[in-house]
């Protein structure tokens, strides 16, 4: 039994269909009771806690040997996470992998650099086995502004080259993590193959894209907007500057090294998502 938390995510949800595709059973875990019909559909146990709920927490690792572990951007992910590794351990749970973030180590720098390596250093010692799943920026996250790029505008809040992953290849190098051998104890670093700025990337959409440049204080305004805490969306933003300096543009052999192929390209990506592309 594998007890994914973080079930219906960006990273989870192809994830539990990738398990699932091996034959693993699955334990889908989400703090939302609308989604648990939709996660039995797909042939999989559902189960519902909160982060902040230790008791379902205990009761969702019950049975389990491997976990899977995100938690959204917040402020308290810490917390959620140290909730739940406490949970598996007590439950007897053999490996967790961890989803944090490249660049995550106790030498980091950055407000979620050292807020990862905090959840990291906690799994360690927890008894179980660990690994760390690190990416970088989505490429699901164009999604967000696609009616605006459907009007033919690209919103730039990075300002700079960036080696983009797909979700997808999260979430099959985690699968292989969960269910292979020689896993615990790595740390994997997962980018696209190729870093591309902003300019490179309009020019994929097969039209005239207009870009337009996102200050750090408008980013900073929008992610508030939209609910992100302020403490959060400063940490977005401290991330978001290291892309002109160039310090988002390396990329890892992850992909490939794991899964024997290479990584999904953004464009592949584009053009699977024509549709919403172009409105």
């Amino acid at each position: 039994m594998i007890v994914v938390f973080g079930a219906t995510g960006t990273i989870g949800t192809p994830l539990v269909t990738a398990l699932l595709a091996k034959g693993v059973t699955v334990r889908a875990v989400t703090s939302d009771p609308a989604k648990l019909a939709g996660l039995k559909a797909l042939g999989c146990e559902a189960a519902l806690a909160s982060f902040d709920d230790p008791d379902a927490l205990a009761q969702a690792c019950k049975g389990a040997t491997k976990a899977f572990l995100v938690t959204p951007a917040h402020l308290d992910m810490r917390r959620w996470k140290a909730n739940v590794i406490t949970a598996a351990a007590n439950a007897g749970v053999k490996h967790m992998v961890m989803s944090t973030g490249l660049g995550a180590s106790p030498k980091a720098r950055l407000v979620f650099g050292v807020w990862h390596s905090e959840s990291q250093e906690l799994l360690k010692a927890s008894g179980m086995d660990w690994t760390f799943i690190q990416p970088t920026y989505f490429m699901q996250n164009l999604l967000w502004q696609a009616d605006s790029i459907a009007q033919g505008v690209y919103l730039d809040d990075l300002g700079g080259p960036v080696s983009w992953v797909d979700a997808r290849d999260i979430a099959d190098v985690t699968a292989k993590a969960l269910t292979g051998e020689g896993h615990a104890g790595k740390a994997y670093g997962l980018t696209g193959a190729q870093a591309l700025d902003g300019k490179e990337i309009a020019a994929l959409f097969g039209k005239e894209i207009t870009l337009r440049p996102v200050s750090t204080t408008d980013a900073r305004a929008a992610m508030i907007a939209s609910g992100m805490g302020p403490e959060v969306a400063e940490a977005m933003v401290e991330l978001s500057t290291l892309a002109p300096k160039g310090y988002l543009a390396g990329t890892e052999t992850t992909v490939m090294d794991v899964l024997n192929r290479p990584a999904r390209s953004i464009s592949d990506f584009i053009a699977e998502n024509s549709t919403a592309f172009d409105g």
